[in-house]
């Protein structure tokens, strides 16, 4: 697929999940560079902007998809010649692609280490492949039981994650999102995905993850976030703050059933605090949310 096709998918979430859209944004300016048949490094140096440009557009929320850009195209208006650009360009969006993809297994085992008693509960929400696959390693290794997956809604990522875990043996058991504290008593921890990690450790995570969190510290659950480093915040935009993405009223009602004078808001993301983290799982270990700052600073150094 080329950026076009990606872009599209990626804005009506037919390509979901924030490791997953930051790699194919990768591929995207791979095939770009693949495929660019023009003379000039300027002109495609132009190109790779207005591409990256256009993908970045696509889920302003997610940091990941913004640093997966940055990290492909990094040193490519620096590289000597038309050739050396675009191998630059193939060869970081080759990289890119196996770090995401290996830094599951190492966030699973890092994951699976905090449960320290065995039989516990689980509870998650949306559809996080980091999570699952900490989840996944918890359950193999006999330290969890079972999970609650909260259904997400209104696009039901939840329904994903129970097919994700049903298929690796996994008990799972699905409720609806306002189910979750009636639950919660049973539970022992908490795994969540990350859409993006601000600087001062606020996790930015799909609607409804505040409330999980929220819930779980009046039970006394520990509440460990999953993200890999590329979902930081960059150094060049510390002290920001994540744009929260608006999402379509179709994905809530269909236009004609709203009544009228009836507004409807759909913001897609939640802004998790850091006091409702209790860790931050990532490739390199487990993190406080004081970290972030220390951490992105050295793995997203230029970006």
């Amino acid at each position: 697929m080329n950026v076009e096709e990606i872009s599209i998918k990626i804005q009506d979430m037919t390509i979901r999940g924030a490791g997953r859209i930051a790699r194919y944004a990768a591929k995207a300016l791979k095939d770009y560079s693949e495929t660019f048949n023009g003379q000039s490094q300027e002109e495609f140096i132009l190109g790779l902007d207005k591409a990256a440009a256009r993908l970045i557009s696509t889920r302003p929320t997610a940091i990941s998809l913004f640093n997966g850009v940055q990290i492909t195209i990094r040193g490519a208006k620096e590289s000597s010649d038309l050739n050396s650009a675009r191998d630059l360009v193939i060869k970081n969006a080759d990289a890119f692609c196996e770090l995401s993809n290996s830094a599951y297994d190492k966030m699973a085992s890092y994951g699976s280490n905090l449960v320290q008693e065995p039989n516990m509960m689980a509870i998650t929400i949306c559809n996080s492949t980091a999570a699952i696959s900490v989840i996944k390693a918890a359950f193999q290794a006999g330290k969890i039981t079972g999970v609650y997956a909260c259904e997400t809604r209104p696009k039901n990522q939840g329904l994903i994650t129970i097919r994700e875990l049903a298929e690796a043996g996994v008990p799972v058991t699905l409720i609806v999102d306002s189910a979750m504290r009636y639950v919660m008593p049973e539970v022992s921890i908490a795994f969540i995905g990350t859409d993006s990690l601000e600087s001062d450790g606020s996790v930015i995570n799909k609607i409804g993850t505040q409330v999980l969190a929220a819930t779980a510290r009046d039970f006394e659950v520990p509440v460990y976030a999953c993200a890999e480093t590329y979902k930081f915040l960059p150094p060049s935009k510390a002290g920001q703050r994540v744009q929260i993405e608006l999402r379509p009223i179709e994905e809530i009602i269909a236009p004609e059933d709203l009544p009228e004078n009836v507004e409807v808001y759909n913001p897609v993301f939640d802004r998790v605090h850091p006091s409702l983290i209790t860790g931050i799982i990532t490739e390199i270990g487990v993190i406080r949310p004081s970290e972030v700052s220390e951490i992105s600073e050295k793995y997203l150094e230029g970006i």
